[in-house]
């Protein structure tokens, strides 16, 4: 199972592959999230791949067991 690690905004995102959970909020101020693996691009969660955030953490948890990645980071978006 992967280590979930959830980051301040202010703290550096990891260099090491892992999954990585970007937290925003919709229009209605609801927190979603998406995730992608860092190996890959981020696609900014275009699509239905925008969900709640516990499902969005969950998803990431399963995506990383499948691929034997250690660690799913949670992070707010970043510009």
């Amino acid at each position: 199972m992967a280590k979930v690690i959830y980051l301040h905004p202010s703290e550096p995102i990891p260099i090491e592959r892992h999954i990585a959970v970007v937290v925003h909020r919709d229009h209605m101020g609801a927190e979603k999230g998406y995730f992608y693996d860092t190996a890959e691009s981020d696609h900014g969660g275009s699509g239905p791949f925008d969900w709640r955030l516990s499902e969005a953490i969950q998803r990431a948890e399963q995506f990383a067991t499948q691929q034997q990645i250690d660690a799913v980071v949670v992070r707010t978006k970043r510009s």
